[in-house]
């Protein structure tokens, strides 16, 4: 599917994905060379398109097989749990052929954490990196699309390597009550919308932390959402949200459960306690 990041985050999203979470180095961890071939132990490893070479700080194994390659290594701004990071990224079947990338796009697209946007490997691999790396991050199935694959896209049993290059990390807008709102394509012109104008916009919501996942989008009706801003129609939270954006802007609003659907939560999509992030595409506030 082209251009997926216009239309629908389905190759990021993991067919059974069970939440997603900080990943730690820990003392049995360690950067080591994989040569490609059976390991006497029987720890999981990628057995294709690896290279060889010997062990060095440009490259990372984890016990679990999970992998990381770096061409260009930058020390400073880590990405951490909740942040939102530009990237330039292709991913493909290990050994195979490529199923998706932002290239066509011609610019950086967002990625956001612990709100079950990639599958796991991808998340816990992007949670070792930091701003200005360049590398390949080598996923294993168990941490990929595991034993059914992805429909006619990623086989099954099939290992996953994603090239990525973290472009930058984007700053959130923290309004009072607790609302961040992560501008990742923004604008000059153009006014924050005032009470009772009509909002269209198109969005991915999600659900945050232990179990995060893609509960609801504008894309399945093949059409724009609108409200009346500051006159409900909305959790309040998407209200304060919107008030720090304009017409023609895309942004992540990440909500406090307080101000999305608390203790009651939303029955058969959003848990009690929980909170919500929607990914907006803003068409017009008039």
């Amino acid at each position: 599917m082209k251009y997926f990041f216009l239309l629908t985050p389905l190759f990021l999203i993991a067919c059974n994905m069970q939440g997603v979470k900080d990943p730690s180095i820990s003392d049995n961890d360690s950067i080591v060379e994989n040569t490609g071939e059976a390991d006497s132990s029987n720890k999981p490893f990628l057995m294709v398109d690896s290279i060889n070479g010997q062990p060095n700080e440009m490259v990372y194994n984890r016990k679990d097989g999970l992998r990381i390659e770096w061409t260009k290594k930058n020390n400073a701004n880590p990405i951490l749990l909740n942040d939102v990071v530009m990237v330039n990224y292709k991913a493909r079947v290990a050994g195979g052929e490529q199923y998706d990338s932002n290239t066509e796009l011609g610019e950086p697209v967002p990625l956001k954490t612990n709100i079950g946007m990639m599958i796991k490997g991808w998340e816990e691999g992007l949670l070792l990196l930091h701003v200005g790396d360049k590398a390949r991050i080598m996923i294993p199935n168990a941490l990929a699309y595991g034993e059914d694959g992805y429909i006619d896209i990623v086989p099954p049993q099939a290992d996953i390597i994603v090239e990525i290059e973290i472009v930058s990390k984007i700053e959130p807008i923290i309004l009072d009550e607790g609302v961040k709102v992560y501008v990742w394509k923004s604008v000059k012109k153009g006014k924050t919308p005032v009470k009772n104008q009509i909002i269209t916009f198109d969005y991915f919501a999600y659900t945050k932390g232990k179990g995060a996942k893609l509960y609801d989008n504008s894309y399945k009706n093949a059409e724009p959402f609108s409200f009346k801003f500051q006159n409900a129609g909305v959790v309040e939270g998407l209200h304060q949200g919107f008030s720090v954006l304009k017409s023609g802007e895309n942004a992540f609003i990440e909500i406090p459960t307080e101000l999305a659907y608390g203790k009651k939560g939303l029955v058969d999509f959003v848990p009690s306690k929980t909170d919500i992030v929607y990914d907006v595409r803003i068409k017009s506030i008039e």
